[in-house]
């Protein structure tokens, strides 16, 4: 068999050229972010390949997957995740993603608060710190549509795990959340315990708490750590007086979804037309302006511990007397 003779090149076609032809589509395939499922895990996430518009992409997929489960979107997270070993472009990833986000899916990503130091512990805590956190690092999903544009038929709840128990479960803690904002900003349990009691949210509690059920527990307790969990409230022990007091405050992500706004328009449905509306508006401003519970209970205390120190004192120095006049 005669041998075959290997065909010579074109002197004009450089062999490099040829071998990233072939490697060409290898490289498309790997780069392109439209292929990538994010729903995958966090192996399609690509890290740190220098490529600005996957990790756009990226981010605003990470963004809707956090929404989706109620998970605050952390900046630790987008670094791990989606920059890798571009951490420095995180603002222009970042803003380029808030872009996209409005324009297409009109949401933006909010910053959530800090969350409050209430208790007197607390307090001598981030006093004692020599670091200030001036940021949370941490963002939620809200919308930027037209307040016209914010009606359910347009917005509506979530369909997983179906539209009924979505629609009671936002429902229950925004009415959660307006309790608490509207008594100063912070409720005893007691009393939170009774106003949801007398809302008869015991059967709608038994089916939005299926997530986290413990055994043990009651069904009220069971829905209010699911809100707990979501960062919607927060429950605060304080022993400071002596004796344990728990009490709720709302959480970070009640006060960036839910707000002052969201509590007005709660409480306008609720009362709907009423004959004087002026009054009605006057007593939610007076309300909510009256958050200022946490440094009136810091008062308190401390004014508590004086008044113990005070009466030790007057205490000590009537028996020193009675000593003395005894010794005469």
């Amino acid at each position: 068999m005669p041998p075959t003779r290997k065909r010579r090149a074109p002197a004009n076609e450089d062999p490099e050229d040829s071998d990233a032809e072939v490697r060409q589509p290898q490289r498309r395939r790997v780069s392109d972010p439209d292929e990538d499922d994010f729903a995958g895990g966090e192996a399609s996430i690509i890290q740190g390949d220098g490529n600005f518009d996957a990790m756009v992409k990226n981010m605003v997929r990470l963004a809707l997957a956090c929404e989706y489960s109620r998970t605050p979107i952390r900046r630790a997270d987008i670094t791990t995740k989606i920059l890798g070993t571009n951490a420095r472009q995180f603002k222009a990833v970042f803003t380029e993603a808030q872009i996209q986000l409005r324009g297409t899916f009109g949401m933006e990503m909010t910053e959530l608060p800090l969350r409050e130091k209430v208790t007197l512990a607390q307090r001598r805590a981030a006093q004692k710190s020599q670091t200030t956190q001036k940021s949370s690092g941490s963002w939620v999903l809200t919308s930027v549509l037209p307040q016209r544009f914010r009606q359910p038929e347009i917005l509506p709840p979530p369909q997983a795990p179906t539209h009924d128990l979505e629609s009671q479960y936002t429902g229950l803690y925004t009415f959660v959340v307006s309790l608490i904002s509207l008594n100063g900003g912070m409720l005893p349990d007691a009393k939170l315990e009774r106003y949801l009691k007398r809302a008869n949210v015991e059967d709608t509690a038994a089916q939005n708490s299926v997530n986290i059920m413990v055994s043990g527990q009651d069904k009220t307790e069971k829905l209010l750590k699911r809100m707990e969990k979501d960062a919607y409230i927060i429950k605060i022990k304080d022993n400071s007086s002596g004796e344990e007091a728990v009490e709720w405050i709302v959480g970070p992500r009640g006060k960036t979804e839910i707000g002052d706004t969201g509590v007005r328009g709660m409480v306008r449905q609720v009362y709907g037309e009423v004959d004087d509306p002026v009054e009605l508006e006057r007593m939610l401003e007076r309300s909510l302006g009256a958050n200022e519970a946490p440094k009136r209970r810091e008062e308190a205390a401390q004014s508590q511990k004086k008044g113990i120190r005070r009466r030790t004192a007057a205490r000590d120095g009537g028996d020193s007397s009675d000593e003395s006049s005894g010794s005469n």
